[in-house]
Parts: C-alpha cells; structure tokens; sequence
C-alpha cells in the first residue's frame, strides 16, 4: 500500500543546499538587488516617506531580464498601484465611505484579481492589485482624517515609484542588455554539460571526471527553466532580433529544462555502473548533444527500436527525442516569426478561461478567503494581523500541491526573515545602532541572502518571504522599531491565513494538482486539434494568422505550467502520493511530445512554401482524422478512461510518393502522433 511519501529532513536538507548552489547569473542579479535596496531605503529614510518595507519588498519582484524590461515591469507595477489608489478613492468619494461597500469593495476587488490570475496575461501581477487595494481602503478603517489618509496613500504611490526608479538605475548601470547573447549562452552551457557527462559515461571515465561531469549537470537542473524563460520573454517584450535562435524557442527552453533534469536523475543512478550497451547509448546522446550545442536544431531522429532499455536513460532519449523532431529553420522569410511571438500579438485573456468553472470557482475561493481574514482582523480590532490577507493573496494558487509549497515557503520565509533575522536584529543590534551607515550594514547581507535564495528553483519563494518578513518587521515606518510585538502579531496573520486556506482550499473544495495537470495537458491537445483541423480554405485565408498566434501562445504556455506543476507535486502528501507522481511524469512526458507535433503543424502552416501538403485532399484527411482522434483522447484524459490506439483507425500514409514533402509531413505527424499516444498508454485511467 502506498503511504505518504513524506521526504525525510536530510533529503530537505539535500534539496535546499543544492537549490542554493551558484547558476549562471546569480551573482551579479543579487549584487544588484542589494545596491538597489541599499539607494532606495537611504532615499526613503532621508525624505521620511512613512512606507519603507513595501516599496523595498516591490524592488524584489522587477524583471532583471533586462534593463528595457526592468522599465516596463516597474511602470506596469506603478500603474496597477495607481489603479488601486484610484479605485479605493472613487469608492470613499461615491458612497461616502459606507463601512459596507468598503468590504463588499474588498470581496469584488480579490474576486476580479483572482479570475485575472487564471484567465489572463496578467496573472503575474493580478495578486499585486488585489493586495494593494486592500492595503489601500484599510487605511480608511483606522478613523483618520479623510486628509492625512489620501495623504499616506499618496506616500506609498511615491514611496514605490521612488524604490522602483532606483531598480531600474541599478539595472540600467549595471545589467547586460545583451537577452539574446544570453539565452544563447544559457542554451550552450547546458548542451555542453550534457555532451561532457554523456561522454564521460560512454569512454568510462575516471570517478572523479564523472562526479565533476555530474555536478555541472546537477546544477544547471536546479537552475531549471526560470532564467531561460525570463530572457525569452525579454525577447518578446523588446522585440529583439533572434539572430539564428531555432523555430519554438519557448517550447524547446522547457523541453531542454526537462532534458537536464531527466540527465542529472540518470546520473545519479547509472553513471558510474554503465555496461558497453549503456555507454554506446550513452555516446549516441553526447554526439546528439553536441550537434544541438553548435546550432540548437537536429535533423536527426531516433527510431523507438533503439530506446535504451534502463528505464532513466530511456527517459533521456524520449525527451531528445521530442528535442530533435521540432522542426528546423529553412530561410523561409516566416522563420524568424516562428522563433518568438511579440508581445502585440499575445492575446490578454486565454480562450475560454473566463467561461469555465473552474476560473469562477478559484475566484470565489480567494475572495472568501481574503474577506473573512478582513473581517476578523478588522472584528477583532487587530491591524497588526493583516498580513493574513497578504498570505491569501500572494499564496492562493489553484491546486491543493501548488498552495502547500507556498504556504509552507511563506510561514518558513517568515520565521526564517521575520522571528530569526527581524526580532532578533531588534533585540540585539538595533539597540547598538545610531546611525544610517549602520542599519545598511544590516540590512545590505540580509538582502543579499534573499536575493539569493529568491533566484533558487524549489525554494525561491521562501528568499521573497525572508525579505518581505524581515522589512515589515524591522523596516515598517522611517522609525526605528521600539516592540517586540509586531513579529509575532506577523506570524499570527500569517498562520491565521494558512487555517482559512488550508480549510476552504484543501476541505471543502480541494483541486488536486494532477487533475490540473490532465486538464492543461487536455487543453494543449484541444488547440494541437484546432490546428489540425484549419483546412485548405482556410490555410490561404489572412484571418488565419491572429487564430494561429492565440493558439502558439497558450500551448506553449500550458505546456510550461505543466512542467511546474509537476514540481507542486512534491507537497500533495497523502495515500496516493506516489501515484500522483507517477501519473505527473506521465502527463509531462505527453506535453513535451505534443509540442513536437504542434510546431510541425505549426512550421507547414506559417511556411508559404510548404503550404501545398496541408491542402493535399488526402493530407486534409489525415488531419482531420488526428484532430479527432486529440480530440478523444483530450477527453479521455479528463475523464480518466482509456485511451483507443491510433492503430484500429485507418490511416492512407502510404498513398504519397516516397521522397514528396507530403510523405515526409505525413510521417512526421503521425510519427509524433503515436508518441503522445504511446505515452498516454501509461496514465492511469
């Protein structure tokens, strides 16, 4: 019988010392972090702005893809808090300040945030608006003077623009602006990793080149995808020249995240015990390996005959696989639109979001929670606890997994930055401070080790916290902190919110991480069926091209929350853990495959000069057929049933001369067809 599978405190501990292990670029974004915070809290302190820990906090949450996005990113947050000030004015004004409508505001306003973190391109920052509006309309609970309170909330307007300009100044001083040089780099390192292992493993190396060989890989595993992501959308948003960056690049980032991490697992196990069929194997993948090193394509493909039968190197050689039959630029003049979609051409909201269930129920669910916390601390005349409506905000995710790991990274980010490092700063050095110099010398390390730790894969959201913790307890006011009582009225919010949530989230309307994982995975094969079904008409139509942007975009994004839900995975303890787990690899392994199969489609539609087999009569056939049998097998998925093989479905492939495009297309397509099906054979029904 399958238990709990709860990790042991040292596997815990293995985890976080390697998630604090240096990755390209987490030096020099720390440095930057702490030299912004350093300008921005002596500005702060020197004007005596009364809000000092938010806009410190919001320093934390810029893009540092890039200066030009650093920018964008700090004036989207300026605005958003415009809007937030905006809206709590309006309200005061219109209803003269009617205690009722203030919370009804609260309920409306938590409501919207959460429907936009579902079913919007502004998921980012969704929470940030509902935060800062309730942040906002609390001032007008305290039964200040209608002045002094538009005046605190025009203070933390100023006192956020003041610390995200000195965000920007550091980045634009001290920050690459080179995104593309620097994707290119990240991608090259990791290929390079890879071929040096695989090699090494293949001519039997000495132990201890393999341990090296193993150790880079490990690291660039837990670096995972995030960087790599956030440069390509520094891409998009700058609309950047590619400069011969391969055709899906947001895909193939994933699809080489889960690459590495496949490898490093395999070499954990069978490095060091590899038999002459494993090391030839294991030389097939370096030589892959190296050729995607030197241009990020392969024309190249592996027949399934050829799998290793170790089931951790199979895992290996399905993913590059997956790498290697994405399709590769031709000089066609549509190639470099098929590298990155820009941002004007990413639609804001996500077909079909708004009308589900599940986004209107999520809604109600942070709205619930972040109302009742409202009312308790405002019912009990407790301000202090508050932070228990940012804990609702910040934390309220859609699956019980996902929620766990930020709950639990929140309340240990605030014992960790807020008990630990706050009221211990309190109680031994702030007695011994008198002057600025000093409470810099504080503060700069510990901002450091936030920045730090906020750039780890598995526990980045803990550094977030040890900041937010630490500056709202130390750094509250332009005063000096004289009480104890202000750390542990935070933790109380804190774990007042972690009741509420736990109650609502996980009791009386639980959404497990694997369900949202097989409905992403059912979503990305819906839209691959769209694709499928465009017909020849239709292919010559300029419409098209607006339908095929929405459907490139949401793929390749349900495929990324795919892979990061698999690691939210890890906190949905309970008897079918295991399974859990088993059935995530599984969804993953498909989603990567799908994404093959959708940017072959994808590259003969967008390619003028390989139109012609998509409006083939009986190319149009097959399409049709595979569309439909996505289709099924999107609902079979959902519904946990059984998926019916390919195989008992007539397909003409063999009607199409040997050598044509359309023979190839026709066996590309089905080819990669079967291997999401395949793959779905293992998911429990």
């Amino acid at each position: 019988m399958l238990g709990t599978s709860i990790p042991s405190i040292s596997q815990w501990y293995k985890w976080l010392w390697e998630d604090l292990q240096p990755t390209p670029g987490r030096l020099a974004s720390s440095v930057r972090v702490v030299v912004a915070v350093l300008l921005a809290l002596i500005l702060l302190l020197a004007l005596q702005i009364p809000f000092v820990s938010l806009p410190l906090y919001t320093i934390f949450i810029v893009g540092r893809e890039s200066p030009t996005i650093s920018l964008r990113s700090s004036v989207l947050a300026l605005v958003i808090t415009c809007v937030a000030i905006l809206i709590s004015l309006v309200l005061v004004v219109g209803t003269d300040n009617n205690p009722l409508i203030r919370l009804l505001s609260v309920a409306v306003v938590t409501f919207v945030a959460g429907l936009l973190t579902q079913a919007s391109t502004l998921a980012p920052l969704a929470p940030t608006l509902g935060f800062l509006y309730v942040t906002v309309i609390a001032l007008w609970e305290n039964h200040s003077s209608p002045d002094r309170t538009v005046k605190t909330s025009l203070f933390l307007l100023g006192g956020t623009a003041l610390a995200q300009g000195c965000a920007i100044l550091v980045e634009y001083l001290f920050a690459s602006r080179s995104a593309v040089a620097r994707l290119r780099e990240q991608i090259a390192v990791r290929y390079k990793a890879l071929e040096t292992m695989f090699r090494a493993c293949a001519v039997a190396a000495p132990s201890d080149d393999l341990s090296a060989a193993y150790t880079q890989v490990e690291r660039l595993a837990w670096a995972g995808q995030r960087d790599m992501q956030a440069l390509y959308h520094a891409i998009v948003q700058r609309n950047l020249n590619p400069k011969d960056l391969p055709v899906g690049m947001r895909v193939r980032i994933t699809m080489l995240a889960e690459l590495v991490d496949v490898s490093a697992a395999f070499g954990a196990t069978h490095l060091t015990n590899a038999d002459l069929q494993l090391r030839q194997r294991c030389e097939w993948v370096a030589d892959r390996c190296g050729e995607l090193g030197k241009t990020f394509e392969s024309g190249q493909n592996l027949s399934r005959n050829l799998r290793s039968d170790v089931p951790a190197l199979r895992l290996v050689e399905e993913t590059l696989e997956a790498i290697m039959a994405m399709p590769v630029r031709t000089g066609d003049s549509s190639d470099e639109r098929l590298i990155f979609l820009p941002a004007n051409k990413v639609p804001f909201f996500v077909p079909g979001a708004l009308k589900a269930i599940s986004t209107l129920a999520f809604g109600l669910k942070i709205s619930f929670c972040a109302t009742l916390c409202y009312i308790l601390y405002h019912a009990l005349d407790y301000p202090q606890i508050s932070t228990a409506v940012t804990t609702v905000l910040v934390s309220g995710l859609t699956t019980t997994g996902a929620m766990k790991q930020k709950l639990a990274h929140r309340l240990a980010g605030a014992i960790i930055g807020g008990l630990i490092l706050g009221l211990g700063s309190i109680v031994f050095l702030f007695p011994q401070m008198d002057s600025i110099t000093a409470l810099c010398a504080l503060v700069a390390p510990i901002t450091f080790v936030a920045a730090w730790n906020a750039a780890g894969r598995k526990f980045g959201y803990v550094g977030l916290q040890i900041a937010f913790s630490f500056f709202t307890v130390t750094l509250a006011t332009s005063k000096a902190p004289m009480e104890l009582a202000p750390a542990r009225d935070r933790l109380v919010g804190i774990v007042l919110a972690l009741i509420i949530m736990w109650f609502v989230f996980d009791q009386i309307w639980p959404v497990r991480t694997i369900s949202t994982m097989r409905q992403a995975l059912a979503s990305v094969l819906r839209q691959e069926a769209q694709m499928l079904s465009v017909n020849a008409t239709q292919v010559q139509s300029s419409d098209l091209s607006s339908r095929i942007d929405g459907l490139r975009h949401h793929v390749s994004a349900g495929i990324a929350e795919i892979r990061n839900l698999r690691e939210a995975l890890l906190y949905e303890f309970g008897v079918n853990h295991e399974a859990h787990k088993a059935a995530g690899e599984t969804v993953l392994r498909a989603a990567l495959a799908s994404g093959s199969l959708f940017w072959n489609e994808l590259a003969v539609l967008e390619r003028n000069q390989n139109r012609d087999p998509a409006t083939h009569e009986k190319m149009l056939k097959i399409r049709e057929t595979l569309a439909k049998k996505l289709e099924t097998i999107a609902d079979a998925v959902v519904e946990r049933k059984p998926i019916i093989p390919l195989r008992e479905t007539p397909l003409d492939t063999g009607s199409f001369p040997p050598d044509s495009r359309e023979a190839q297309y026709a066996n590309i397509i089905v080819a990669r067809y079967r291997e999401v099906e395949s793959i779905l054979f293992d998911l429990p029904s």
